[in-house]
Formats: C-alpha cells, sequence, structure tokens
C-alpha cells in the first residue's frame, strides 16, 4: 500500500471542495497521488467481465481506505487517528470497513474530527493550569472542607468547559473549579497517556519505591499530581490527606475499568503525592 501524507489528502479534499462536489471519489495513485476516481467499464481499454472488475474496483478501494486510515494515525497518533477514521465513515453513512470509496467528504470529516479532538485536550489541559494557578492565587480555597472529593454543580462544571473562561473561574466554588478539573482529566485522558501511566502503576506493583519522574507522566496527571500537593498542604482543615485524594483521583489516572487496578492506581497516585518532586 503506498503511504501518503494526511497533507495531500487535505489539499485533494479542500480542491474538490471548491467545485462543490464533496461526494467525488479519490484514489491513491501507484506513485502516491491523489486523482478523482470515475466508474468504469473497461480496464486499460479493454472490456473486462463484471466480476473482474468488481474485484478491482474493490482491491482499489480497500487500498484508499487503508492509506487514509494510516495517514490520520501517522498524523494524529494510532488511537485518535483511528478513532477519527471511523467517525468519518459512519458520517459518510458508512460501517467501518474498507468495501467503500474514498470521498471528498469523508477526508473532510476525518480531519476534522482529529483536529477538533485535539484542540479540546489542549483546551483541557489550559484550563486545569488556570485552576491551578487560581488556587495558588486564592490559597484559602484550598481549606474548603472536602474539596476534590464534594462534587460541585453540574450544570456549572458544563458551563465553565463550554466556556474554557479563565476570568469565569473567580466567584466560582471551589467544589466546582475542582470537579471541573477532574472532568478535563477524565474526558481528556486517552488510552495512550492511560498505558504509560499503567506501565509505571506496574513497575510500583512489584517495587514501591520505583515511581517515575513527573515529567516522564502525561501532562494532564502531572497537572493531577501538582494540584492534589496542594490540596493536601491544608489537609489540615480541609480533611483531603493523600489516601483521600490518592482515591479521589487513581480511577481518573486510567482509562482501563478494571476494578482489580484500582486499589494499585490509588496507592500509585497516594504515594505521587507524597513522594514525587
Amino acid at each position: 500500500m503506498t503511504n501518503i501524507s494526511l497533507s495531500h489528502f487535505q489539499s485533494a479534499a479542500e480542491s474538490v471542495a471548491i467545485s462543490g462536489n464533496l461526494n467525488q471519489k479519490l484514489t491513491v495513485t501507484d506513485g502516491g497521488d491523489l486523482q478523482t476516481r470515475e466508474a468504469s467499464s473497461t480496464l486499460a481499454g479493454k472490456l473486462v467481465s463484471w466480476h473482474k472488475l468488481s474485484s478491482s474496483e474493490g482491491t482499489a478501494k480497500a487500498q484508499d481506505q487503508g492509506a487514509f486510515r494510516t495517514a490520520l494515525q501517522d498524523k494524529f497518533g494510532k488511537e485518535l487517528g483511528e478513532q477519527a477514521y471511523k467517525h468519518a465513515c459512519t458520517a459518510c453513512g458508512y460501517t467501518d470497513g474498507k468495501a467503500h470509496s474514498l470521498t471528498a467528504e469523508q477526508i473532510s470529516f476525518g480531519i476534522d474530527f482529529a483536529a477538533r479532538q485535539e484542540l479540546h485536550k489542549h483546551e483541557a489541559v489550559a484550563q486545569n493550569k488556570d485552576i491551578i494557578q487560581h488556587f495558588a492565587n486564592n490559597p484559602e480555597e484550598l481549606k474548603t472542607p472536602g474539596i476534590v472529593r464534594v462534587p460541585g454543580a453540574k450544570s456549572a462544571i458544563n458551563s465553565l468547559i463550554k466556556s474554557r473562561d479563565a476570568e469565569a473561574l473567580e466567584g466560582t466554588s471551589a467544589h466546582t473549579l475542582a470537579s471541573t478539573f477532574r472532568q478535563n482529566l477524565r474526558d481528556n485522558l486517552t488510552e495512550a497517556d492511560s498505558q504509560i501511566v499503567l506501565g509505571f502503576v506496574e513497575q510500583f506493583k512489584q517495587d514501591n519505591s520505583k515511581l517515575p519522574q513527573l515529567g516522564e507522566l502525561p501532562e494532564l496527571v502531572q497537572d493531577a499530581v501538582h494540584f492534589a500537593k496542594m490540596v493536601e498542604e491544608h489537609k489540615g482543615a480541609n480533611s483531603m490527606s493523600a489516601s483521600n485524594l490518592g482515591i479521589c483521583f487513581g480511577p481518573s489516572i486510567s482509562k482501563n475499568g478494571d476494578m482489580q487496578l484500582a486499589g494499585p492506581l490509588n496507592q500509585f497516585f497516594t504515594t505521587l503525592i507524597t513522594q514525587a518532586d
């Protein structure tokens, strides 16, 4: 299968879109270019049987789909690239698979989806840093009893996530801010991030003196440790010890739903709070 960069797919789709025909079929040539594909009853100028034509077209469609899928994964990573590919297929009315033609519309849907997801994660990371800065500027709020454990108002959390407005953090309850922080962590931690964390947890299970450097963890988890440390410093007032914070954050630092990992994840995060630099 010919490898072709996602930028080539995007350029071809944009060129076709100018004509207003998003249903235009595209195909990858042997030379690694993209060109429009029209239905034909001949191959190399010769009439062929329906079976042979159908087989040839099926192979071409599979190669086109595979090249687009690979390009998405090369650009956005395996996990997000695969999500974007499946979304693009579904949005165009196809089930995930390779038995359909590649269209300009499918390319646009796939790239737009992945770009939006990347933006959402970037915004979530930025908002969590804003929340940390808010508490650094207002340390008295860290003394709120049950902060992180007690949930904030769901409507207020959704509003903050939707707006991403740093100024809106002022005047918002500490419980809502902490809940927004945790929601951003849960919603935007990727499978790849989770695998990194689980790798360190497995080492920790074998030897609980083996902890990663904070910078080795995914950024969302780094910030969670930083925030938890700030909260733990006021445990006398807020009743949130490191172990309590481990219980709150442990399930959020991995997307693995295995209940047998709940204890190790909680203990891993607890130890990070007390020992990580």
